[in-house]
Formats: structure tokens, sequence, C-alpha cells
């Protein structure tokens, strides 16, 4: 035990010595490690982190395709970053707080004369030594070792003065540091180089040009340590790449706007063939071009395929409507005459509408027509395609026929009220007369596109 007491007082070894630079990397396919300002985010199948672009302390966020990456070797790295800043920072202490624990429990188990609670507390620092390693990064692994194994030396010997015949696995694996190399910082051209890798791997084309650009305003200003021929072919290098990417850019947009077009033209016709043919022209048109920007072309495609979709429903539509047709002429040879004779009480509703009469005698001779009116329509039977039609125009010829009894009360009564009330079915009967006509025009015209 005093061997383990001192152990515990002053410790075994140093602390770690400086970590070096410890700049997070993200590791490229290509085996390119380029800087992360900061710890990086995985979003779903995307990495995204800030990496500095040259000697300023400019920042650009970038978001990459986890398949363009090494991420095996970028998650190690980052945890042996997260390790060595632990360890730079407050690693020592908290393992000095370890050591501060393990001896007041020394102290405890010295001043405490009941044998199994001596056991208990022993069991429980070890049990706290056990699992410190994992918590902390794999800090002074040696030392904790060393703690342990001491402190199992400990729980065995009091349990052996307690007469507790037990025999205890630890089975907590000893954490070891992440191993890492930490590579040297970037001086200011392979920072600027490490800009145009990641630029020429991101899928993202505003994000490609975004990088290159900051590129071109870090190559703008003077880059210590840099070789001038270098500097100029790096400058001309990728003020090429930016027009050359704007071009693709003017390229894409050409050919989305030329095959929507197509696609549109092709399902206001319900010709699904063509529009189909238009996705293959698309698919052709990207290999031609390089396949250099599959997030436009996807967006694109799916958007040909909506017309697809609309040109395959429209066409089911209009074969439907050519199937009803036949019935929907009949319906309107049946029901333009009603429509006809409606249109016809067209003045005196307007009259009625308009508190301005008609005479009394007109208003007997209208409720007499529209009575008539109202007959013809409920002997129609309406195809399903016009049903809606048919409730239309019934409801505007009942309407009229309220607004005329409604105002030979009003008449009969003197009553301005009443008077009112025919006005606004007056009014109803003239509007759902014109929708009833409107959709009967609508219903004998092919289906179109929506």
């Amino acid at each position: 035990m005093p061997a383990l007491l001192c152990l515990a007082v002053h410790g075994v070894s140093r602390a770690q010595e400086g970590a070096g630079d410890t700049t997070f990397r993200v590791f490229l396919r290509d085996g390119t490690a380029v800087v992360a300002y900061g710890d990086f985010a995985r979003v779903g199948d995307r990495l995204i982190f800030s990496m500095p672009v040259g000697a300023a302390d400019q920042l650009e966020v970038v978001d990459l395709p986890v398949s363009s990456l090494d991420l095996g070797k970028t998650e190690q790295y980052a945890q042996a970053v997260r390790a060595a800043r632990y360890g730079a920072t407050s690693g020592e202490a908290d393992y000095a707080a370890l050591t501060a624990d393990v001896a007041r429990t020394l102290n405890q188990v010295a001043a405490t004369d009941d044998p199994l609670e001596r056991v208990q507390i022993a069991e429980r620092m070890r049990g706290i030594a056990a699992t410190w390693g994992r918590d902390h990064y794999g800090y002074r692994s040696a030392d904790v070792r060393q703690i342990q194994g001491l402190l199992d030396e400990l729980v065995s010997d009091l349990r052996a003065d307690a007469g507790v015949n037990q025999f205890d696995l630890n089975l907590v694996a000893s954490v070891a540091p992440p191993a890492a190399v930490m590579l040297p910082r970037p001086t200011p051209a392979e920072a600027i180089e490490q800009v145009l890798r990641v630029a020429r791997a991101t899928d993202i084309a505003a994000e490609r040009v975004a990088l290159l650009r900051a590129a071109t305003r870090a190559l703008e200003r003077p880059v210590p340590g840099s070789d001038p021929g270098w500097l100029k072919r790096t400058r001309e290098s990728v003020k090429e790449s930016i027009v050359d990417e704007m071009r693709v850019d003017r390229t894409y947009r050409d050919l989305a706007r030329t095959m929507l077009a197509r696609a549109l033209a092709a399902a206001s016709d319900a010709d699904g063939p063509a529009v189909e043919e238009v996705l293959r022209d698309i698919r052709k048109r990207d290999e031609r071009l390089g396949h250099k920007r599959p997030s436009e072309i996807a967006g694109l495609t799916s958007a040909v395929e909506r017309h697809l979709e609309a040109a395959r429903r429209l066409r089911l539509a209009r074969d439907h409507w050519r199937l009803q047709l036949p019935a929907l002429h009949d319906y309107e040879n049946l029901a333009r005459p009603a429509m006809q004779q409606l249109a016809r009480a067209r003045k005196p509703l307007d009259a009625i509408r308009r508190l301005s009469g008609p005479d009394p005698d007109v208003l007997q001779r209208l409720s007499e027509r529209l009575t008539r009116i109202s007959q013809l329509i409920t002997r129609i039977s309406p195809p399903a395609g016009v049903a809606s039609v048919h409730a239309t125009l019934s409801s505007a010829c009942h309407m009229a026929l309220t607004s005329a009894a409604t105002r030979r009360r009003a008449v009969e009564a003197g009553d301005l009220q009443l008077a009112w009330d025919a006005s606004s079915a007056a009014a109803g009967a003239m509007m759902l007369l014109a929708q009833a006509r409107e959709g009967l025009q609508v219903a004998l015209r092919p289906p179109e596109l929506k």
C-alpha cells in the first residue's frame, strides 16, 4: 500500500509533451489531407466542414460526399486531434484529480476498521480507474494501467483479509491514446493547393466555383514562400477553371431549358413516348458532357419524369373523354334547350335583381315558364361526366323559381326585405346558369394538361 500511495500522490511519469499542430484534417480518396478549421459534421452521406484559404483568415464552408473521402482515416485523425487537445489542456488536471481520488480512497481504507467496508471502498475506486482511460481519450494510459494493476492487487489483498473467497475478472479493456502522427501545418501555398483539390472533389458546382473564386482572391495577395512560377501557373489555371465552369453552367442551363420545353410540349399532347425520348436525350447529352453536373441532371430528370406522369395521366383522361363523348353530346342536345329558355328569362330576372320589376303579369308568365323549364330539367338523366353541370343547372332553375315566387310575395305584402331576398335569388340564378353553360363547354372539350 505505501508504494501505491506514493504513486497516487506523485504520479509515475510526466504529462505528455506538446501535441504540435492539432488542426483537424479531412482525408480525400486520393490520400490528400486538407485542413479543417474546427471539427467536421456528418449529415447523411455528406461531410461538412470549414477550411482556411491561403495565408488569410478567410474560411470556406465545404460540403463533400462521403464517397469522395477516406472517412475511416478522417475519423481516426480527428480522434487523435481531440486526444491531443485534451492532453494539452485539461488532461493533466483530470489525471491529477484521479490520483487525488486514489489517495483519498487509500486514506479512507486505512482509516476504516470494517474489513468488508474496506473492500467495498477499494472496489469502487478500482471501477472508476477501470473506465477512466475510456472517458479521457486514453490519456496517460500506461500510468492509468499501472494504477489499475495496483488497485487490483489491493482489492485482492483486502478480500483475503476479509475472508472473501471471490474471483473477479475485470473485463474493462485498457484504452490507448488514438494513434496518429500530427501533420505539420500547411504553408500558404499548400493551403491554396488543398482548396483546389477540394474544389475538384466536390460534386456541387456552385460550391466548386466558390472555392475557385476564394483561391483566386488568395492568389491575388502575396503568398509567402511561394515560387513565382507556381504562383503564375496556378493563377492562370484557376482562372481557366472558373471560365470552364461558367461555360459548363451555361451548357447545362441551355440543356435544361430545351429539354423542359420539349417535355412540356409532349406532355401537353399526352405523348408519353415523346417525353420518354426526352429522358433518353438527357442521359445521352449528359454523357457527352462528361457528367459534370449530377445534381442539376438529377433535378432535370425528376422534372421531366413528372411531365411523363402528367402525359400518361392526360392520355388516360382523353381516352376516357372520347369514350364518354357520345353520351356528352346526347346530354348537350337535351340540356341546351333548357339553358336557352332559362337564358331568355334573364331580362325579368335582372329586373328582380335590380328591384325594378317586372310587372305582376310578366312575373306570372315568368313563374309558369320557369316551372316548365324545371320539369324539362328533371326529366334529363345526365352521364357521370356532367353530373355536376346538371346539378348546377338544376340549382339555377330552382333559384330562379324561388326569386320569382319571393318577388310575388314581396309585391303582395309590400315587403322590401322580401324584395331584397328575391333580388339575391335572381342574382344567384344568373350566376349558376353561367357556370352550368361554361361547365358544359369544358366537358365537351378534350382534357388539357393542368
